[in-house]
C-alpha cells in the first residue's frame, strides 16, 4: 500500500471509532428539557396567578376600607341643632330593589389647618355641607344579567330647605348588591328615620353593604356610626 493509502485508511477507522449520539439519546434528552421547561413555566404562571388574585384581593378591601371610613366620619360629623329646621338627618330604605338604602343629613367638615396665620400655630376651621349616600345602578349587567350598583357620595358646599337634592356626586365604591341603613332611638334599631317630623337625630347609625369582590363572590360589611350630639 502506498503511504496516501494508508493514511486514509487510519483516518477512516478513527472517524468510525468516535463516540456519537443516536437518535434514542437524542429524543430522551429532547423530553427531559421539555419536562423541565414545563415545570418551570408552570411554577411561574402559578405565582404569576397567585400575585394577581393576592393584588386584585388588596385593592378590594383598600377601596371598601376607604368608603367606610369615609361615610363613618360624615355621619360621625353630622350637624345637630333643634332649632335650624334647616338641619335635617333623612334615611330610608327601599326594598323594591330599586334604590335601596339613602341617607341624607348636613355634617361639619373639620380642618385642623389652615392657609393663614402662623405656620407654628393651628388654625382649625370647619365647613358645614350637606352630604347624601344612595346608590345609582351601573350600566351594564353582570355575567349573569343581574345589576349592581355603585355607592355614591353627593357633598354640597352649603345646606339649605332641599336636603335630598344639590352638590355634586362621586362614586366612592363600586359592584354594590345592596345597602341598608338602620337608624337607633333609645334601645332599639328602625329602618327609616325623618328629623323634618320629629326634630330628633339618631344616636348612632348601622350601615350594611354587601359587596361583590374580586373573585365574583359577595361580602358583608357591617359597622356602627356614632353621632356626636355635644356639638
Amino acid at each position: 500500500m502506498t503511504p496516501i493509502f494508508n493514511y486514509i485508511q487510519r483516518k477512516s477507522n478513527f472517524i468510525k471509532s468516535q463516540d456519537g449520539f443516536s437518535l434514542l439519546e437524542i429524543l430522551v434528552a429532547t423530553a427531559v428539557s421539555s419536562l423541565i421547561l414545563l415545570l418551570v413555566y408552570t411554577a411561574h404562571r402559578s405565582i404569576m396567578l397567585s400575585i394577581n388574585d393576592l393584588t386584585g384581593i388588596a385593592d378590594f378591601y383598600e377601596h371598601v376600607n376607604l368608603a367606610v371610613n369615609r361615610l363613618d366620619e360624615d355621619i360621625s360629623s353630622a350637624y345637630y341643632d333643634r332649632y335650624n329646621k334647616d338641619l335635617t338627618f333623612i334615611g330610608e330604605n327601599d326594598y323594591s330593589g330599586k334604590n335601596n338604602g339613602r341617607i341624607d343629613f348636613v355634617c361639619v367638615d373639620h380642618n385642623e389647618l389652615s392657609v393663614r396665620g402662623k405656620l407654628n400655630q393651628s388654625n382649625p376651621v370647619s365647613d358645614i355641607k350637606e352630604i347624601g349616600y344612595f346608590l345609582k345602578r351601573q350600566d351594564l349587567p353582570d355575567n349573569k344579567g343581574n345589576y349592581l350598583f355603585n355607592l355614591v357620595r353627593r357633598e354640597q358646599i352649603h345646606y339649605d330647605n332641599e336636603p335630598q337634592s344639590g352638590g355634586d356626586e362621586s362614586i366612592i365604591l363600586e359592584n354594590i348588591v345592596d345597602a341598608k341603613f338602620e337608624f337607633r332611638i333609645r334601645n332599639r334599631w328602625t329602618d327609616k328615620w325623618d328629623s323634618r317630623k320629629y326634630r330628633k337625630f339618631p344616636s348612632a347609625v348601622q350601615t350594611t353593604l354587601i359587596v361583590r369582590n374580586y373573585r365574583g363572590n359577595d361580602e358583608e360589611f357591617v359597622f356602627v356610626s356614632y353621632i356626636n350630639m355635644g356639638r
